[in-house]
């Protein structure tokens, strides 16, 4: 049997099988938790635009009725690190470590930016927040699809 297509039994049996088959559970539950997070995120985003249109034209208004949307935001982001090392860990497939780091690209590296130049530059950097946000959304529920399919 060749080296290249043999894995050693080790990798299959043992401590580092029993580790992988937990961090897949625990990428489970914390997908499902992104998604629900996801939802959640979605009304605060709503909450806020409708806090905003009670101050017109007030920017410091609209920042703070965006705020609950914007602490989701930053909880979101640091589930997308805790899905991506247990995608590492697991390395159930592609799916298990991609989804997390598109979706923690997206929100630590993207997300934020959109929002200051939507507020600052021009309302179709917020239409492009908003559109990041549903790739995110997307990018969690196929995960957890995939990965209460796969268990």
């Amino acid at each position: 049997m060749s080296s290249i297509t043999s894995k050693p039994a080790r990798l299959h049996t043992g401590h580092a099988a029993g580790v992988r088959a937990i961090a897949d559970v625990a990428e489970r539950w914390v997908a499902t938790l992104g998604v629900v997070l996801c939802s959640v995120q979605i009304g605060l985003a709503a909450l806020g635009f409708w806090g905003a249109n009670l101050h017109p034209g007030n920017e410091a208004a609209d920042r703070a009725a965006f705020a609950p949307h914007a602490m989701m935001g930053s909880v979101l982001q640091w589930v997308s690190i805790a899905l991506l090392i247990l995608g590492l860990i697991a390395l159930s497939n592609w799916k298990s470590w991609v989804l997390p780091l598109i979706a923690g690209v997206l929100l630590w590296l993207v997300q934020g930016p959109l929002v200051g130049l939507g507020f600052s530059v021009s309302i179709w950097f917020g239409f492009a927040h908003a559109v990041s946000g549903t790739v995110i959304t997307a990018a969690l529920v196929w995960l957890m699809v995939d990965r209460w399919k796969h268990r």
